[in-house]
């Protein structure tokens, strides 16, 4: 697994976790639970949130304390709610699952021993009476840190999934060591040993960040120029690539031209430290082993992703019912709150929105990916989009010394879905407020050009570099320095552009801010009509 990909997504899962404690311990407050037990259980079990969300790339001693940590608030949950019977006995899973998603099978190995050992001697000393009865409160707290427990560990499961296909693709062929060539770097002999390839019709390509050819195993297909060393680029005609190949986390697939003409399917994978290509020309009426493991692969994520995509009414389930308590405690509807958590509904409200939010994307982004996005296209006024969100994140602008405003060049009505544009404008007004210092002002404008409705947002904070730009629409990737969260919302945003046929425009000038521009269909005339008759 790639050191960078796997810090990522560990501190992806462990940021997710963090939120969650905050939405237990307020579901543990609103049931009953003592004001002190929740706010001690909070910061225990944050510790290892905390360490994951902090872990280094490849630092085997921290992620060492992730899984320590893990096992201990396990450890700690299951004696202070009941033993054996607790529902707590799913953050047992949680340190195994750190510990593969991190690489350290070992580690992994020896939590779950050490996991499946504590549930016994819980189980055994419930019976015996040697573990001590739980609080009256306990169970109101139990429950939805169980919850949140079970929320991480399938993420971390997702995660798992996902990082294992490029090694189920190469399964599918036979294994054996390639030769590295003697002027390579030592960060090649480092990489995986790439499986042996069929000597006549196939290739297996490893090639460098750079683009350079570091190892070749099987048919040069007639090229001298297949050779380690060469630049992948010669080995291809203009624009004979079906995409991007050296774009870090890409995917390619499809058919290439080499520079002889020869067509050939070809299936690429890459990451920080390189790609891996895989060039196949099968002979006439013979099937294509490549292409049946494309194929394989293509729908064995498509299956796993539907699944994690389906679990979004089980995600916002709980989330909306904290939302609502607190909009309740915000109205005083029960009656008027202590002075001393007055605050407390409004920023409990603000969080629990900030974690749907998340969770839509998470959810977004599956479904996009399985092939499955909810768009119901209709006439949206950017506009009325724009101040609804705008009055949705004023406390949270207020709180970072931001000032909103909206800029409108008359009415623009795109053809789009709804949610969708409240989503884009979320994202992209909560990633400008972020960057955004004390004092700034972070402006929203929509406008139509020709057959276009464009919703931009311009801040004024430090920029982006310029490197930094082009890789930022990927999943769980930031630009260099930038502060804690996903890497998920740019991300969303493209894919909602490009579902609906438009595109996400980025912009920077390092001192000077960062522009967003979404590029969306207008909306039609005849679409129109029907809401200006209804108005009248």
């Amino acid at each position: 697994m790639d050191p960078l990909m796997s810090q990522k997504r560990l501190q992806f899962v462990h940021v997710a976790w963090l939120a969650l404690c905050g939405g237990s311990g307020l579901a543990g407050l609103i049931a009953g639970a003592p004001l002190w037990a929740v706010l001690a259980i909070m910061v225990t079990a944050s510790v290892p949130g905390i360490a994951g969300s902090l872990v280094p790339a490849g630092d085997s001693s921290w992620r060492g304390l992730v899984v320590i940590s893990w096992t201990l608030v396990a450890l700690a949950g299951l004696i202070l709610t009941g033993g054996g019977a607790s529902p707590l006995t799913i953050l047992l899973l949680a340190a195994p699952l750190a510990g593969l998603l991190a690489g350290a099978r070992r580690m992994a190995a020896e939590a779950g021993v050490f996991a499946t050992l504590a549930l016994f001697l819980a189980l055994v000393g419930g019976q015996l009476g040697w573990v001590p009865q739980p609080a009256a409160w306990a169970g109101a707290v139990a429950v939805p840190f169980a919850f949140s427990g079970l929320v991480v560990s399938a993420l971390m499961v997702w995660m798992l999934v996902h990082s294992g296909m490029a090694e189920k693709l190469q399964q599918k062929l036979q294994p054996a060591a390639v030769s590295v060539p003697e002027n390579s770097n030592g960060a090649a002999a480092a990489r995986p040993q790439v499986p042996r390839v069929p000597g006549r019709g196939a290739a297996l390509l490893d090639v460098t960040p750079e683009g350079r050819l570091r190892g070749v195993a099987g048919d040069t297909f007639g090229l001298h120029a297949l050779r380690p060393g060469a630049a992948l680029t010669s080995l291809f005609e203009p624009g004979g690539l079906p995409g991007d190949v050296t774009q870090p986390g890409a995917r390619v697939t499809g058919e290439a031209t080499l520079v002889s003409g020869q067509r050939v399917l070809i299936a690429a994978e890459t990451s920080s430290g390189g790609a891996t290509l895989l060039l196949f020309a099968p002979p006439a009426g013979l099937a294509d082993p490549a292409e049946d493991a494309r194929v394989a692969f293509e729908e064995e994520l498509k299956r796993r992703t539907a699944f994690f995509a389906s679990l979004g009414h089980d995600l916002r389930t709980p989330l909306h019912a904290i939302l609502g308590y607190a909009e309740i405690m915000q109205a005083e509807l029960m009656g008027p709150m202590p002075e001393v958590y007055a605050d407390y509904p409004a920023i409990i409200h603000e969080s629990g929105t900030d974690l749907l939010l998340l969770v839509d994307d998470i959810l977004d982004l599956a479904r996009a990916e399985a092939g499955q996005p909810r768009l119901d296209p209709e006439p949206v006024d950017l506009a009325a989009s724009a101040e609804s969100v705008m009055r949705q994140l004023k406390g949270h602008a207020d709180r970072a010394g931001v000032t909103l405003k909206l800029k409108s060049q008359g009415e623009a009505w795109a053809e789009a879905d709804a949610r969708a544009v409240r989503q884009i404008w979320q994202n992209l007004v909560s990633n400008a407020i972020k960057y955004s210092g004390n004092g700034k002002t972070v402006t929203l404008e929509t406008r139509i050009e020709g057959g276009a409705a464009i919703l931009s947002v311009q801040d004024r904070g430090a920029g982006i570099p310029a490197d930094d730009l082009a890789r930022l629409t990927q999943p769980f990737v930031q630009a260099t320095g930038a502060k804690a969260g996903t890497g998920l919302g740019l991300s969303v945003v493209r894919r909602f552009a490009e579902l609906h046929g438009g595109e996400l425009r980025l912009s920077s000038k390092p001192g000077r801010g960062t522009r967003a521009e979404v590029i969306l269909p207008r909306a039609s005339e005849a679409d129109l009509r029907p809401l200006d008759e209804a108005a009248e």
